[in-house]
């Protein structure tokens, strides 16, 4: 059976973007869930098949460009404790993938955040993708005709095997009883996320454990254990060597009266806060549907947020209200950049930043420019050929 897109005639004209009437718009979906699923690796081919189904449309005009909005794109990850993904699509496509999943009981009632994608967004996106030769990931929505479904053994990961939220997990805050948990003076305030994230942002009085992998946590909380007063030792970067003697011994070590974390969408958190119950804290409480949702509901006269979030895709970071905010992205490290990065001349469009250029070798950003070149003569990373065999000659 042809494809719809081999419908299409080669001679065709492309269409402008202008010409084509009310484009559906477009949405992006963050989304997990915690479940037994030792049967994940078969939920991936058809999950994958549905995310790439084309949608027939009468208007034949306007075929391959309806279809590409028809598709779901960005990065779906199965693994036996459960899902994790982000999506971009039309309501109506986003909204069949995941009644696909829920269809499956182990996994009804995803944890979700929604975005709305406007046109001039989109524009910007699609626009951002074109000219980003190593991408913000494979995974990243945005990339219009591309959905990657991968197995692997956590859906974020941990390293610790015995942790599990589905055992045992904090007590969810909804965004508008934040404030007043995290300025009580006997709440510590711990933002679990990694370094490149939280220079860009981070709640108010909150700890920050500069991590550079979600898997340093564990070892951080085992370091950096409240004193009696109840305060987190924070590490000084000026002087590594410094910042652990005055860490107090196990017996001096007492548990703070109550611990409040808080990541991106919510997910590292319910890792977290299992961890640390494990560990044997008593209140732990973490940010319901993660600092995405809080920048969604509440206003920003009443907020405490300060900064930026950054996110896994094409926007790089948002504001209050989920808008798009001001940073990019440096294609050598996948870490944000301001325009004041971009000034410096370390930076390197493809291939390094003020936050990576010191620990790349030459080698590297040599192999990093000839990505460049390969992308701007070819429009793809590898040459005309990457993805399949040369031609023959007859």
């Amino acid at each position: 059976m042809m494809s719809a897109v081999s419908r299409v005639s080669e001679a065709d004209p492309p269409v402008a973007a202008s010409e084509v009437p009310d484009l559906p718009p477009l949405v992006v979906v963050s989304f997990y869930r915690f479940a037994d699923l030792p049967d994940h690796a078969r939920l991936r081919k058809p999950l994958k098949d549905l995310c790439e189904e084309e949608i027939s449309t009468r208007c034949r005009m306007f075929l391959t460009r309806l279809m590409i909005f028809q598709r779901v794109s960005g990065g779906i990850i199965l693994a036996p404790e459960g899902i994790n993904g982000s999506i971009c699509g039309t309501r109506e496509a986003v909204d069949k993938v995941l009644g696909f999943i829920q269809a499956d009981g182990r996994l009804k009632g995803l944890r979700m955040n929604e975005s709305p994608v406007s046109p001039e967004e989109e524009a910007i996106h699609h626009g951002h993708t074109s000219h980003s030769p190593v991408g913000a990931g494979e995974d990243a929505p945005f990339r219009w005709d591309h959905v990657r479904v991968k197995l692997k053994k956590e859906i974020v990961s941990f390293g610790d095997p015995n942790v599990s939220p589905m055992k045992q997990v904090g007590k969810y805050v909804n965004p508008k009883d934040w404030n007043a948990l995290i300025t009580d003076p006997d709440t510590v305030v711990i933002d679990v996320r990694n370094t490149y994230e939280t220079r860009i942002g981070k709640f108010k009085g909150a700890v920050d454990p500069r991590t550079i992998a979600f898997r340093e946590f564990p070892t951080w909380v085992d370091e950096h254990f409240p004193k009696s007063n109840g305060h987190l030792l924070e590490p000084d970067n000026n002087n590594s060597n410094e910042s652990t003697k005055d860490i107090p011994s196990v017996e001096e070590r007492k548990q703070p009266p109550r611990v409040a974390m808080y990541c991106t969408g919510g997910i590292r958190c319910e890792k977290a806060s299992s961890f640390l119950l494990s560990k044997g804290f008593k209140e732990v409480y973490h940010l319901e549907g993660g600092i995405l949702k809080y920048l969604e509901e509440v206003p920003k006269p009443e907020s405490l947020w300060e900064g930026e979030c950054f996110v896994f895709d094409k926007r790089v970071s948002v504001e209050h209200g989920l808008i798009q905010g001001t940073f990019k992205l440096c294609y050598g490290c996948k870490q944000p950049v301001s325009d004041a990065d971009m000034e410096s001349p370390q930076w390197e469009h493809g291939v390094s930043c003020p936050h990576c250029f010191a620990s790349k070798s030459e080698e590297e950003k040599e192999r990093a420019r000839a990505r460049q070149r390969q992308f701007k003569t070819w429009g793809v990373i590898g040459g005309p050929n990457k993805g399949r065999r040369p031609d023959k000659p007859v």
